[in-house]
């Protein structure tokens, strides 16, 4: 937006991805070259400061000297996706800080003073310093950035290569379900025809001036909104429930599984950033003013509206005056996503909750109990894993019942209370955290040192004695209630270190 006294407000949103490798982001850059009207790719280590924005070439014949445009220039109204940005030389990197704030980029070289429009998004995605991102590291320790870039970018997401078995299965029946897929019209074994369309010739470029519908002879392509659902190239689409009168859902009728073609959504994005024009309301910007206040005060550690001082956090980007008009960016890109003619309050809660995401990785509370849900998904798929087995292996059942039984005619059922965990100082948790696991295998490492537990007289019986000598020496911790030792054991177990079964601990 230009304002009537010369002020330019940036309007285009820019993203860096840092991560560690194999996690997809070279992927969605390349999606976004699919699905932009007008996209131009590039590498950090393959272009440089001028290559990015302006270059001053002389024509062999006449000997005049010319501007050549470089690649932001190029992707005016588009976006610049750089691949490996953290490549890049700190004299490249400077060159593009001038398009990525003012957006404009400024050229006095051999006699040649003029100014080039740059109007474009920046999508980068970088590695860490150390290859891996260190998480006991601080950010800027891992990113290795300038702040002065760094608060050009209005997200900054860290992407881990994080161990959950559920995504993990996820990822391998995508990649496997890939793999299998043969176009129509061609059989097995044979080569795949060469796709050149990346969304980088002429078509993106004649998409960008006269509208995406356009093609070379000027005729309005047909569109549809859905593409036919494939079960080997959209695996992780999840399927939509049926609706029925009133936006209530269907019986008796098997969900269906829409997946939006990469031309609508081209069309729909392009329609959605060039003619909605949403104006902000009142209560939004009071909304959006108070977040940005409680952002500053969190990164800095002062009291936020009267409740005292917290600590600094840490913070992936530098929480500057840039800040706000990145909330008031990503607020407004919600309500344009929305088709509406007014930035909401409930888009000022979007950019908000979006921008803490990228800022202190908070999840909202709904992605929190999705991620507990999908915890005891596969915690329960692990149980009736367990069970299987038990059922399998019958005959022990009936030792370890018949055992059981004697143990109770015998009087040794009482022994599991001879040393009662109290309420108060034991951790009864649904699960075990990483410090406490550690202090669990530290103390069984301790009791079979001392040879109060000898590997060569297992199975152990659980929970008695186990756990008492367990618990035996915890000087200054809480001691392991029976819950966080049974967690333990089945941790160890993962780790086939040892096997818990019926009660009985066997050591690998």
């Amino acid at each position: 937006k230009n304002l009537e006294n010369g002020t330019h407000i940036r309007g285009d949103v820019n993203v860096l991805m840092v991560g560690d490798p194999s996690t997809a982001k070279s992927q969605l850059l390349r999606y976004v070259l699919r699905i932009a009207p007008l996209a131009i790719a590039t590498t950090g280590r393959g272009s440089s400061g001028v290559g990015l924005t302006a270059a001053v070439v002389a024509d062999k014949d006449s000997g005049e000297r010319r501007l050549e445009a470089g690649a932001m220039v190029l992707a005016d109204r588009g976006v610049v996706c750089i691949d490996e940005f953290d490549k890049m030389t700190d004299v490249d990197r400077v060159a593009i800080h001038e398009v990525m704030e003012q957006q404009t980029v400024t050229v006095a070289k051999a006699g040649i003073h003029t100014t080039l429009n740059a109007r474009c998004s920046v999508l980068a995605a970088a590695n860490p310093v150390y290859g891996r991102y260190d998480p006991k590291r601080p950010p800027h320790q891992n990113i290795a950035l300038p702040d002065s870039l760094l608060s050009r970018f209005d997200l900054l997401f860290i992407v881990t290569d994080s161990m959950d078995e559920a995504r993990d299965r996820a990822i391998s029946a995508h990649v496997l379900r890939m793999h299998r897929y043969v176009p129509p019209g061609v059989e097995p074994g044979q080569p795949l025809p060469d796709m050149l369309d990346q969304g980088l010739g002429t078509a993106s470029l004649l998409a960008a001036m006269n509208g995406p519908d356009a093609s070379a002879d000027g005729a309005a392509r047909p569109c549809t909104v859905f593409e036919p659902f494939n079960e080997y190239l959209h695996a992780g689409v999840a399927a939509a429930p049926p609706r029925r009168g009133r936006g209530r859902p269907a019986r008796n009728v098997a969900p269906k599984r829409e997946v939006l073609s990469t031309e609508f959504l081209r069309r729909f994005l392009y329609f959605a950033k060039n003619m909605v024009r949403p104006v902000l309301a009142d209560a939004a910007a009071d909304d959006l003013a108070r977040a940005y206040a409680e952002l500053r005060a969190q990164a800095s550690g002062q009291g936020i509206e009267g409740r005292g001082a917290t600590g600094a956090v840490q913070t992936t980007t530098p929480v500057t005056a840039r800040t706000l008009e990145t909330l008031i960016r990503l607020a407004t890109a919600h309500a344009k996503l929305r088709l509406s003619t007014t930035v909401d309050a409930e888009d000022a809660k979007v950019a908000k909750g979006l921008l803490r995401f990228a800022l202190f990785k908070e999840k909202p509370a709904t992605a929190q109990r999705q991620s507990r849900a999908s915890r005891r998904k596969t915690k329960r798929v692990r149980t009736s894993d367990d069970d299987t087995v038990s059922d399998i292996s019958s005959d022990e059942d009936v030792v370890s019942d018949h055992a059981a039984d004697q143990a109770d005619q015998g009087g040794l059922r009482p022994m599991q209370t001879a040393q009662p965990v109290e309420p108060e100082s034991a951790m009864d948790v649904d699960e075990i955290s990483a410090d406490r696991l550690a202090l669990f295998k530290t103390q069984l490492s301790k009791a079979m040192g001392e040879r109060r537990l000898d590997a060569s007289t297992s199975p152990w019986s659980f929970p008695e004695p186990f756990v008492s000598i367990i618990n035996d020496g915890l000087a200054g911790h809480p001691v392991f209630s029976l819950a966080e030792a049974e967690h333990a054991l089945q941790a160890m177990e993962a780790e086939n270190r040892l096997m818990f079964r019926d009660n009985m601990i066997i050591m690998m």
